[in-house]
């Protein structure tokens, strides 16, 4: 066992915040995926009005499209840096669950449930 001044031979600690650049990226599409949410959101609420077909609104579709990418490409982004970097954040698990929640739900509403 090596004790040596980097600590390069501790195990890694489950910690609240990443400490590299993948990790810090996945949680930043995970916000990213909350603003454009929010804005979906918000934008159902000043155009009630239905289309007929999900891409009849491109600003709609845009939007959830958009948000979607935003939490699936965090997700790959945060087991890369959980698997390549060894980065143990709390904050990119939920990244990556987040993530795996919607990817699951596109995935059923594709399939028809």
């Amino acid at each position: 066992m090596d004790n040596g001044r980097d600590g390069s031979s501790r195990r890694p600690v489950l910690g609240g915040m990443p400490r590299t650049r993948l990790g810090w990226g996945s949680i930043g599409l995970a916000i990213l995926f909350f603003v454009f949410f929010l804005l979906w959101l918000l934008y159902l609420q000043a155009t009630p009005m239905a289309f007929p077909t999900f891409f009849s609104d491109p600003v709609h579709a845009f939007l959830i499209l958009s948000a979607a990418g935003a939490a699936i490409t965090g997700t790959g982004v945060g087991l890369l840096a959980i698997v390549a970097k060894g980065d143990r954040s709390f904050t990119i698990f939920l990244s990556v669950v987040l993530g795996a929640f919607v990817l699951f739900w596109s995935i059923a509403e594709v399939i028809g449930h």
